[in-house]
């Protein structure tokens, strides 16, 4: 009869615990993950000093968003293509650059900024350029290659 009731114990302490497995307690910015990014897949956090990094596949893009210890969404960032940018951003670096390669294209957006980095290869020099969303560049960085 001892046997039964420690065997009984043992099963009902293994399924209470295995029914609440999946309701752990979610830090803040998980928690505001999960309101702000449904539908993200393979999701893969990071701690840093002073910020959470959240790295995840949404709608067909790897993005990544930053938050605050407080949970509080601080900006995302993603790649995208040339053709993705704005017009006006098209159009300044079509006018400054003519038809050099431009890649590495990372799109930030942190409250109501949207802003774009990406690398421009010319002949003598690779440029690491930021633009805004509306055309404004500015040369952040010069790399010469030869």
């Amino acid at each position: 009869m001892k046997k039964f009731i420690v065997a009984s114990a043992a099963i009902l302490t293994l399924i209470s615990s295995s029914a609440f497995a999946g309701h752990k307690n979610l830090n803040p910015a998980e928690t505001t993950f999960q309101d702000q990014f449904k539908g993200a897949t393979d999701v893969k956090w990071q701690q840093g000093k002073e910020t959470i990094k959240a790295s995840f596949a949404l709608n067909g893009f790897h993005v990544e968003a930053y938050f605050n210890y407080a949970g509080e969404l601080i900006g995302t960032a993603r790649n995208v293509l040339f053709y993705q940018l704005p017009l006006a951003v098209v159009k300044e670096i079509d006018n400054r650059y003519g038809s050099a390669p431009v890649y590495d294209i990372i799109e930030y957006n942190s409250d109501s900024e949207t802003f774009y980095q990406m690398t421009v290869e010319l002949p003598t020099k690779k440029l690491q350029i930021s633009a805004t969303s509306g055309g404004a560049i500015s040369v952040v960085k010069k790399i010469r290659t030869k």
